[in-house]
This record gives structure tokens, sequence and C-alpha cells, in this order.
């Protein structure tokens, strides 16, 4: 830890994609209430979130094949089964559009509004933004999923109990975005995670 800034919850990725709700989450998801921004990881703020979903989707059909949003969290090192280790996490935002020129039959070609989905120590949040800002239209919205992914499995906190801390974390960060790109009602996200639809099988 020698040299290392300790951060709050709040203060990870740039201190923009998290409501103090969301913060909660995080220090129960990762068991730490102390958090390290590690050398040579993402740490990138809603701010620049944003500016990499606007870059992509006016790449046009290249859109799957640009960057993704990234940021790496990790809490302070733990000794666990005698080796230090950082618990830790990803959020990652990516970009879609119908401008990718994928056929309709596709699995997730014709996704629209706002879905759920997930997987062990994860949670996806989907959304459509319409924006002035990056020149997406009603009819070739910018999709754009929000991942929280937990890479911590030697927690004391059963995986039961975390599932809706994990959709509370990738709503935060898609909420943070949807503001920071001025997508039309927030792209039809709710306020609050409790507000999102039952995640899909």
């Amino acid at each position: 830890m020698r040299g290392q800034e300790v951060l709050s919850a709040a203060q990870v990725c740039g201190g923009t994609l998290f409501t103090s709700e969301a913060a909660q989450a995080l220090e129960r998801v990762l068991q730490s209430s102390g958090f390290v921004v590690r050398t040579g990881r993402d740490n990138l703020n809603a701010e620049a979130m944003g500016a990499v979903m606007e870059a992509a989707y006016r790449a046009g059909n290249k859109v799957r094949d640009m960057p993704t949003g990234n940021c790496e969290i990790s809490g302070k090192a733990l000794r666990i089964e005698g080796d230090e280790r950082y618990p830790s996490a990803q959020v990652r935002l990516t970009a879609f559009s119908k401008n990718a020129g994928i056929p309709a039959g596709e699995s997730g070609a014709s996704a629209r509004g706002v879905t759920v989905s997930g997987a062990v120590r994860q949670r996806s949040v989907a959304f459509d933004c319409v924006s002035p800002r990056v020149d997406s239209t009603v009819d070739v919205p910018l999709r754009i999923t929000a991942t929280f992914r937990s890479r911590f499995d030697k927690g004391t906190v059963a995986e039961a109990e975390l599932v809706e801390d994990y959709g509370i974390l990738a709503h935060s960060a898609a909420l943070a975005v949807a503001k920071e790109l001025g997508c039309v009602s927030n792209g039809g996200l709710p306020d609050r995670a409790a507000g999102l639809p039952a995640p899909r099988e």
C-alpha cells in the first residue's frame, strides 16, 4: 500500500459513476471500505466513457470494433490463503447501433429499450441513447451496455446476497453516462435500480 492513495467507494472511476447507494453496494461486493488505483489500469470516469461511446457511434459500421469504456476497481490488498490479493471488479461500457449492419435475425441485433441480463458475479444494463450531442436518432439510437463484473471470488458473502448490488452498480454507471451524453429521458433508465425490468434469462 506504500505510496498508493486510498479512495472511498464514491471516488473510484473518477468519482462520477457511482451514487451513494452504488458506493455502498461496491463496499459490500468487494468487502472493502478503501480503494486504490493500481498502476496501468483503466480508470475512466463518466465523461471519458461518454466520449468513448460517442466515438464508437460515429464510427458507423465499425462501431463494434471500437474501444470500450473501462474502469478497473481494486479494494485495498487483503491477505487471502497466504497471498496478498486485491479484491477487484470492472465496469465496462460497450456501444452498438444499427449502423453496424448486423442482420436482423442475429442475436441482439433488434434489442430495444432497457434490458437487464446477468451471469455469476455480473450484471449488465442496456439502453438506447438518442442524443443531439452524439447525433443518434430514434431510428438509429446509440445502444449502450453497462456491465459490472466482480472478480472477487474469495469473499465471505453469498452470491445470492450480492446479485442486487451488481444491478445497482451497473445501473449507476449506465445512468451516469446517459446523463453525460444528454440521452433523451436518460435512455429510459429509471432513477434507481429497483425500477429496472427483471433480468432476461
